[in-house]
């Protein structure tokens, strides 16, 4: 068994699978990939806090997701591309 350290951010890899999937995506809701990269940033990556004593929601960045984090924000893409009927054999 390997114990390896996890890496602090996504991968280049992870990064061109990302595009590729928001592309596959974009093509099937007839959207451009930027749109859903931002629809999808929102909806899986939002969080709230506070700046100056007022509650905003912001968006993490993609840049800043570790390999796991990254791992799991695809699959959750993919899981919501599917209920539109999405899916990469397509």
């Amino acid at each position: 068994m390997n114990i390896s350290e996890e890496k602090v951010v996504r991968s280049l890899e992870q990064n061109e699978r990302l595009w590729s999937l928001y592309g596959s995506i974009a093509n099937y809701i007839g959207e451009d990939p930027s749109t859903v990269h931002e629809l999808l940033g929102y909806k899986f990556l939002r969080y709230q806090t506070e700046i100056a004593g007022n509650p905003v929601e912001l968006v993490k960045s993609t840049t800043k997701l570790t390999t796991k984090e990254m791992t799991e924000y695809q699959e959750n893409c993919e899981r919501w591309a599917s209920t539109l009927g999405w899916s990469w054999e397509l």
